[in-house]
C-alpha cells in the first residue's frame, strides 16, 4: 500500500510540474512584443540634414532597445521627386551601414530612384530593412494624389505603383500604408478606393505602419484621425502612425499608436518628437502540452 501511495504522489508531482511547465509556455508564447522607435521630423529636400536627423535617430532607437526605427513618408530624400539620385543611394547606404551596426532595423521613408530599360523611374516609398541589414522589400505609395479637379496629373505623374504585399519578419506578418494609401482624402483623391487597410488585414497583416507627410491643413485633421481609428477598430488591428513635422505649426494627423480604434500612444502635433512603443502582437503557432 504505501508503495501505491509514493507511486501516486510521483505521478501527481509530474502532473503538477508539467502544468506549470505548460501553463508557463503557454503564458509566454500567447503573445510576442516587438519595439517600435518613431520619429516624427521635418523632411527637407536637404538630404544630408535629412540624413543626419534619421541617423541620430537611429542611435537613440539602439539605447532604447528597438527593433526598428520608422520614419515619415519621404524622410530621407524629402517629399518630392526631383531629389539627386546618386546622392539619395549614397546617403541611403550610409544610413543603413549604421543602423546595421548598432542592430537597429527600418521601416524608411523615402522616394527612391531606379534606371529600368533607360528610362529613370521613382517611387514613393517606405523601405525595410531587418536589424541584421537585410533589405526585406518596400512598400511603394498606391493611392497617389491628384487635384480633384485635375485627374492624373500630381503625384499620379510623378510616381510609380506596385503590387500591394505584406512583410514576414521574425515570425510577425505586418503591412505598410504611405499617407493617401489609408484615408482615401477627399479633394485628393481621383480613383476609386481600394480599401488598402482592409486588403492587408484579409492579407494576415497583424499590424499596419502608416508614414505620413499630410501638412498642417486643420480642416482635414479630423478626418485623418477618425479614419485612421475607424479602420483599427473594424478590423480589429493596431495602426502605427510617424507624420512629419511642420516646424511649430501643428499637423493634422497625430503620430502615435492606434489599438482597437483607441490613440493609446498619443505624440505631440508639433515639432520634432522620438518616441516608442511597444506593440503586442497575438501568437497564432499552436501550442502543444508539453510531457
Amino acid at each position: 500500500m504505501r508503495k501505491i501511495y509514493i507511486l501516486l504522489a510521483i505521478i501527481t508531482i509530474n502532473f503538477l510540474f508539467m502544468g506549470s511547465v505548460y501553463s508557463q509556455s503557454s503564458s509566454n508564447q500567447k503573445t510576442k512584443t516587438i519595439r517600435i522607435a518613431g520619429l516624427q521630423m521635418e523632411t527637407t529636400s536637404n538630404i544630408q540634414k535629412n540624413k543626419a536627423v534619421i541617423i541620430d535617430g537611429i542611435k537613440k532607437a539602439a539605447k532604447e532597445g528597438a527593433d526598428f526605427l520608422m520614419t515619415p513618408e519621404g524622410s530621407l530624400s524629402g517629399y518630392n521627386s526631383t531629389f539627386n539620385s546618386e546622392e539619395l543611394n549614397t546617403a541611403l547606404d550610409q544610413v543603413v551601414d549604421i543602423a546595421k551596426n548598432l542592430k537597429v532595423g527600418l521601416l524608411l521613408g523615402t522616394c527612391y530612384k531606379e534606371n529600368i530599360n533607360g528610362v529613370e523611374k521613382c517611387w514613393n516609398q517606405v523601405r525595410v530593412y531587418t536589424p541584421d541589414g537585410k533589405f526585406l522589400s518596400a512598400h511603394s505609395k498606391t493611392l497617389l494624389c491628384s487635384p480633384i479637379d485635375q485627374p492624373g496629373t500630381g503625384e499620379m505623374l510623378e510616381y510609380e505603383k506596385e503590387q500591394l504585399h505584406t512583410f514576414d519578419w521574425n515570425g510577425n506578418r505586418f503591412g505598410i500604408l504611405v499617407c493617401n494609401d489609408l484615408w482615401a482624402t477627399p479633394g485628393y483623391t481621383t480613383t476609386p478606393n481600394p480599401y488598402l487597410a482592409l486588403k492587408l488585414k484579409q492579407m494576415g497583416a497583424q499590424v499596419i505602419f502608416h508614414a505620413i507627410n499630410s501638412g498642417t491643413n486643420q480642416q482635414y485633421k479630423s478626418f485623418h484621425e477618425s479614419s485612421a481609428e475607424l479602420w483599427s477598430h473594424h478590423l480589429g488591428i493596431q495602426i502605427l502612425e510617424v507624420n512629419a513635422a511642420k516646424g511649430l505649426d501643428p499637423i493634422n494627423a497625430q503620430s502615435g499608436l492606434i489599438n482597437n480604434g483607441k490613440r493609446t500612444v498619443q505624440v505631440s502635433y508639433i515639432g520634432q518628437q522620438f518616441f516608442i512603443v511597444d506593440i503586442t502582437i497575438p501568437f497564432k503557432k499552436k501550442i502543444n502540452f508539453i510531457n
